[in-house]
């Protein structure tokens, strides 16, 4: 059932690329959010000047962009907000639900020094009179919520009920001493000034989400639905990070990946269909996705998985959308060919690539003569000079085949094989390094008929020539 009410939120911080895990967050927001005709909504998290950077704000929603998860305006920058923020800490303050730290750092330090591993309340009954003298000297301070006793209990669409005894929480900073509002503090108003009907992030966010309900009853607001997604881990089980290799969101743009490709993979990661279905289409995440079938265990990165599904996705694309992708990311790529040539070309390639990019390195022996061959290749290949002695004998036999169809070539080499006593490997692997310079590649007979008689019978006679090296 659609809920028009449903709003969600992603709130990146500009402190990075668009990294996988991100990448998921606001996959999973936006899949929720059109699955229930509701709104998705993009929040930059930029308070922290110093480490927040335009470029990364650019990169992030450039990298959404190309996603394809787009959202609903205004687009919203927290460092826009700080007047409002400043504003609701005074209402704290009046109520008395925080009040103002005086504690040093180093005073701070010896408590825990003295095994008081949360904040011990030093401050938080201090007279009046006593504030006024240290405003006065003009001491520094923070704003710290005071927690009240009791516990916090909440329903977690994903992890269940989560119950949190307020012994476990000290009074913490909601602003501090600089004049800066901490996360989950910025994080409430946000929420609650937009309207905010779901919380769905990552589940390193548990542990706030009993202090953010806090400041929610304390404010008197309503406390939206929260769900936490599962770690992706890498291959030691451990959280996926820059260590194991984990690229941001635009490597795998610049390497020519199909949006498509990857957000069918994020989605499987922590997100279960219930059915033995692995390839989505947008359009199909949609209507099938549900934050029931998320699932409680971390999701381990598998690039080969990845790998898979990315090549399902190339082979299910149009060629000629295909053509026009290539030419973005590459637009010299096949230039002063006929399209007709080129489609072929990623007709044939097409059930071997996994990315954009691939078409173009595994494709330039269709416009170049080999100016070198892979060392591999021949020695697998073309090992010694009795192999010059086959394939001259069969060039001759080759040179005269009356059509260059590759029904026709095909019949010359099986011919020449068994007439030969030769395996058919024998003849089509050097004659593979002859024309293409490696052994890589799709059917030996479509490229001979692509590339046609004279290109073809031209390497052949040079590679005679050349090899073995």
């Amino acid at each position: 059932m659609q809920n028009s009410f449903t709003k969600v939120r992603f709130a990146p911080s500009p402190t990075g690329e668009l990294h996988l895990g991100g990448a998921r967050t606001a996959l999973f927001n936006w899949l929720y959010a059109k699955n229930q005709g509701g709104k998705f909504y993009l929040r930059i998290e930029d308070t922290d000047p110093e480490r927040s950077k335009e470029k990364f704000t650019d990169q992030i929603l450039e990298s959404l962009e190309w996603l394809g998860l787009d959202w609903d305006q205004p687009l919203v920058y927290q460092s826009q907000r700080l007047d409002t923020y400043k504003g609701r800490v005074k209402e704290l303050l009046n109520t008395g639900q925080v009040y103002r730290c005086f504690c040093s750092k180093d005073e701070l330090q010896s408590a825990r020094d003295a095994g008081h591993y949360r904040y011990p309340g030093t401050c938080r009954k201090l007279r009046n009179d006593d504030i006024k003298l240290r405003l006065n000297q003009g001491q520094s301070f923070t704003f710290r919520f005071r927690v009240p006793e009791g516990d916090t209990v909440y329903q977690d669409l994903i992890y269940g009920e989560i119950h949190v005894d307020h012994k476990e929480l000290d009074d913490f900073i909601v602003v501090r001493s600089d004049g800066a509002p901490t996360y989950n503090y910025v994080n409430v108003i946000d929420d609650h000034d937009m309207d905010i009907t779901h919380v769905i992030r990552g589940e390193d966010h548990v542990a706030n989400t009993p202090k953010q309900i806090l400041l929610y009853e304390a404010l008197g607001y309503d406390t939206p639905i929260f769900a936490h997604l599962p770690m992706i881990l890498g291959p030691d089980k451990k959280r996926l990070s820059k260590r194991h290799g984990a690229p941001g969101v635009q490597k795998f743009r610049d390497e020519g990946y199909l949006p498509e490709s990857l957000l069918n993979y994020l989605a499987l990661l922590g997100w279960n269909p219930g059915t033995e279905d692995e390839i989505f289409s947008l359009e199909k995440l949609v209507e099938n996705f549900d934050l029931s079938q998320v699932q409680k265990k971390g999701a381990v990165w598998d690039e080969k998985k990845l790998h898979w599904l990315s090549g399902q996705h190339v082979m299910n694309t149009p060629t000629d959308f295909l053509l026009e992708s290539i030419r973005q990311i590459h637009p010299d790529w096949g230039k002063g060919n006929e399209i007709s040539f080129l489609i072929s070309i990623i007709e044939l390639l097409k059930v071997r690539a996994k990315s954009l990019n691939e078409f173009v390195q595994q494709s330039a022996y269709f416009f170049n003569d080999p100016e070198s061959y892979d060392e591999r290749g021949f020695k697998k290949g073309w090992k010694d000079e009795s192999v010059n002695q086959t394939i001259t004998q069969f060039l001759g036999q080759l040179i005269e085949t009356p059509h260059w169809r590759k029904e026709d070539v095909e019949k010359e080499f099986r011919v020449f094989a068994e007439s030969n006593e030769l395996g058919l490997g024998k003849i089509i692997m050097p004659i593979r390094m002859a024309v293409c310079g490696t052994l890589n590649g799709p059917s030996i007979f479509d490229i001979l008929e692509l590339l046609g008689r004279d290109t073809c019978i031209r390497r052949i006679e040079t590679a005679l020539r050349k090899l073995p090296i």
